[in-house]
């Protein structure tokens, strides 16, 4: 549907149908990934079942006490606090684009409540826990692959979703970096070692055939590896290291590698550039984690005086790590 369909539409005329067709077409145009376009998809199915308990109201029908009211029946049902933001931040970005779009008179969202959510600590798993669990990996093709990408996710910080969408072309394996396409298909460059780089290679020499185009990981049958086939075998391997009460997941890595990032450098500045952020304050939640041995790393390298050199009257020398 063009341009000239959308501004011909008039508010009372809107359906669901219509509304919802526009604004994924949007979401395309925006080059949202296809994870954020099923998140917005999933919430307008939830809406509208809701609706239906309220008289099914049009769009142009919809009031700030029908969005509400939805709210409040999610928020009975017991869902985590992180939900219901999540379901909060989508209508509100759905209600936006039909006012900006001239499709409705008034947003229905404006006067919606943000609900408050409850921050966890986050929890990672150990050094130890992680050692458990590739040790369970097998030495087959499979396995291999397994491997490569649990270093590669443990040693860079990459959402599942990332290191998934990543292509053979996509590596740099002389100079241990790729281009990555984040959320909001933002590029940023990704880093890894030694360690992760000789599970690529073992990989990748399994596929000699493998062409520029081709996903560096794959299925059995060549095409590229989904996250849920990859988070259960994941659980196989926990399960089998007697550690699946801690709950290694493929997010739980990169929770992992940002902790042990702060503790080996105390740079948030960086560890946000590289965990793709768009704000500091998403990475600070690592603070609570780490901040007794980052202010320790901080103030082993950055004291101020030892690096003004011998003060006046003073013929000691400092050596600077």
């Amino acid at each position: 549907m063009g341009a000239v369909t959308i501004q011909s539409l008039k508010p009372e005329a809107l359906s669901w149908e219509t509304a919802f067709r526009l604004f994924n077409l949007r979401c395309r145009a925006q080059n949202l990934s296809a994870g954020t376009c099923r998140n917005y998809e999933q919430t307008f199915r939830l809406l509208l079942h809701a609706l239906a308990a309220l008289d099914s109201p049009r769009p142009a029908e919809l009031t700030v006490h029908h969005l509400r009211a939805c709210m409040e029946g999610w928020k009975a049902s017991g869902l985590a606090s992180e939900t219901l933001d999540n379901r909060f931040r989508n209508l509100r970005a759905f209600f936006n684009f039909l006012l900006k779009d001239g499709l409705i008179i008034a947003n229905p969202a404006a006067g919606l409540e943000r609900p408050r959510v409850e921050r966890r600590l986050i929890r990672p798993f150990t050094k130890e826990q992680f050692a458990a669990t590739i040790a369970q990996i097998r030495a087959n093709p499979l396995g291999l692959r397994d491997k490569a990408l649990l270093l590669l996710l443990a040693d860079t910080g990459l959402r599942i979703s990332e290191a998934l969408g990543l292509n053979v072309g996509d590596l740099d394996l002389a100079g241990n970096t790729a281009i990555v396409m984040g959320k909001g298909r933002k590029e940023r460059r990704t880093f890894w070692g030694e360690t992760a780089r000789r599970a690529l290679l073992a990989w990748l020499k399994v596929r000699p055939e493998a062409k520029a185009g081709d996903p560096v990981f794959c299925n059995q049958f060549g095409g590229r590896l989904v996250a849920e086939v990859f988070s259960h075998r994941v659980k196989e391997y926990t399960r089998r290291a007697g550690i699946a009460a801690n709950r290694l997941s493929c997010h739980a890595l990169r929770h992992f590698w940002a902790c042990q990032f702060l503790k080996n450098t105390g740079d948030i500045v960086t560890l946000s550039r590289l965990l793709g952020h768009t704000t500091l304050a998403m990475s600070k939640r690592y603070l609570n984690l780490t901040d007794d041995e980052v202010l320790a790393k901080a103030r082993q390298v950055g004291s101020v005086l030892d690096r003004m050199g011998p003060l006046p009257g003073e013929r000691r020398r400092v050596r600077l790590k």
